[in-house]
């Protein structure tokens, strides 16, 4: 099966350049943050401007790679970030996404130092919830990604999304709780 791209591309390229994974996505200017962990996953909701923008859910893995899932709304993005990494900005890899004994074939937007697409697929999705492990094959590694406790971790995702969405249509009058 093959990911789309199109116009949400050139989005989820500006995404990642925007959350290329500091020690925390606070540190951009003007945005606020606010996190709790989940097993090895911490839960982070952003606001720019007391304006919801996203939550996330986040691991380290070995050699600096960082995982996340970012939530806007009903999108779901996939994002692989490592300060070690040299790649060409525009430029789209191949790479195939293994859930246990399933397979999908993506096409992967590069950064400098960080790799995103959307998750568009619904057997995809919930196989994130059901496997053990992803594997991330590109052309030259093979990327896992423990996924021990990442259906607990992706609920309290969009959990995170629903409250902090619904947050200023309760009260428009009262600042948002700004909670993960």
């Amino acid at each position: 099966m093959r990911n789309q791209t199109g116009p949400t591309l050139g989005l989820l390229v500006s995404a990642a350049s925007v959350l290329a994974f500091a020690p925390s996505v606070a540190a951009v200017e003007g945005e606020e943050a606010k996190t709790e962990s989940i097993g090895p996953w911490e839960i982070e909701a952003t606001y720019k401007a007391d304006n919801f923008d996203r939550c996330t859910i986040s691991r380290k893995l070995d050699d600096d790679v960082v995982v996340t899932f970012v939530r806007k709304g009903e999108g779901l993005t996939l994002l692989l970030t490592s300060p070690n990494w040299k790649l060409e900005s525009g430029k789209q890899y191949p790479v195939t996404m293994k859930l246990g004994p399933r397979n999908f074939d993506m096409e992967v937007a590069a950064e400098a130092s960080s790799v995103s697409t959307e998750i568009g697929d619904d057997k995809f999705a919930s196989g994130l919830r059901a496997a053990s492990a992803l594997d991330v094959v590109a052309a030259g590694a093979t990327i896992r990604v423990p996924l021990d406790k990442s259906g607990a971790a992706l609920d309290r995702l969009e959990e995170c999304v629903a409250k902090n969405e619904r947050a200023v249509e309760t009260n428009p009058f009262v600042a948002p709780a700004r909670r993960p």
